[in-house]
């Protein structure tokens, strides 16, 4: 069984104009294998493919799903950009726990017969029911030696995280290895990072006992995602960070300067690392 999880940390950090905060806190994803999901399904009871378990993972929490399922729609999507399936795709994603999830992004991400890594796409979610998937290509890659995509910002992801953006994601995942790691950088125009975030984990087996460990070591998981987002976007507000909605296309939006009148004043701290902490932007 090439599936499994990863348990880890997600570290965000923060280093801009308006704040500057830093926050980790302890996490699972899930790492699974398209091809094995009927295999999954049929040997693990406590974890089920479109129908309700204490663990799930459902087609229609994706961009694009079809009848044909995950693999299907993931192999479209890479054919409408003009690149060609992979031996193998893995889905590094957060699993339904008691049939709720919040994914603000899940990364598809296909090896070849080496277990390299040749592409990748990573869908993005907001918390106002957008969603955007980039395709990560030989076009976006810009490293060689560790797997780095670039791409510009395309989709509102932050009500605190405003204007024009580049995002790197850098992979460090051969297939099946006992660790993963997958950071994003985000930077301005000019080049200046401003927001980063970074995930790793080690292996475990998929299985009926690591669900079971999940459960109890972190209970309602992705409730716990959604809450800690709501936790820390009150911060920022209190913190005079700007607020502003996305539009209807869900576009990235203008940058709001200092002087802007829609700017808040806002005050600069340096917070101490926290377990179970993260910020929405």
């Amino acid at each position: 069984m090439r599936s499994a999880l990863y348990a880890g940390e997600l570290l965000h950090t923060r280093r801009d104009r308006f704040a500057r905060r830093t926050f980790r806190y302890p996490m699972y994803v899930a790492a699974i294998d398209l091809a094995e999901l009927p295999q999954l399904a049929r040997d693990l009871r406590l974890f089920s493919h479109n129908r309700l378990n204490a663990f799930a993972l459902h087609d229609r929490d994706y961009r694009d799903a079809q009848p044909g399922g995950l693999l299907a729609a993931h192999h479209a999507r890479l054919a409408a950009h003009g690149l060609a399936p992979a031996p193998r795709t893995t889905l590094v994603t957060q699993l339904r726990v008691a049939n709720y999830v919040f994914n603000p992004v899940s990364f598809f991400l296909d090896h070849d017969d080496r277990g390299e890594l040749v592409q990748a796409v990573a869908e993005v979610n907001n918390n106002y029911g957008g969603n955007h998937p980039y395709v990560l290509g030989p076009a976006q890659r810009v490293a060689a030696n560790l797997p780095t995509y670039r791409v510009a910002k395309e989709f509102f992801v932050s009500p605190f995280l405003h204007g024009p953006a580049t995002y790197d994601f850098a992979f460090a995942t051969p297939a099946q290895s006992d660790r993963l790691a997958i950071t994003m950088h985000v930077k301005d125009p000019a080049g200046e990072p401003i927001f980063h975030a970074h995930l790793t984990g080690e292996r475990r087996a998929l299985s009926d006992r690591t669900l079971a460990w999940a459960a109890l070591r972190y209970p309602f998981m992705t409730a716990q995602v959604i809450g800690l987002i709501y936790w820390e976007a009150l911060k920022l507000r209190r913190l005079g960070v700007p607020f502003r909605r996305p539009g209807p296309d869900h576009g990235p939006g203008p940058a709001i300067e200092p002087t802007d009148p829609a700017a808040a004043p806002a005050r600069n701290h340096d917070m101490p690392l926290a377990s179970k902490r993260t910020s929405p932007s």
